[in-house]
């Protein structure tokens, strides 16, 4: 079950982060099972400092470091 209390904002879009489902856990002194979810999203470098949503991520982030890493290429710098 998704914690609520965890669910952060994106840094981007002030949307909130999707939690993303990483699977169960078994516990087996009680035969439970635990779902584990990501609430964290995407590092939003060079955008912005903090973290992002997917679509915000998809959109803007990962552009813009492409265009970076073009900039820096065809400038030949190597950092």
């Amino acid at each position: 079950m998704i914690d609520k209390s965890k669910i952060k904002v994106c840094c981007i879009c002030t949307e909130s982060i999707k939690p993303q489902y990483l699977g169960k856990d078994q516990i087996y002194d009680n035969d439970k099972s635990l779902d584990w979810y990501w609430y964290d999203g995407n590092n939003a470098q060079p955008v912005a400092d903090g973290r992002c949503c997917d679509s915000c991520n998809s959109t803007v982030v990962i552009p813009q470091r492409i265009t970076d890493l073009s900039m820096r290429l065809n400038m030949g710098v190597s950092k």
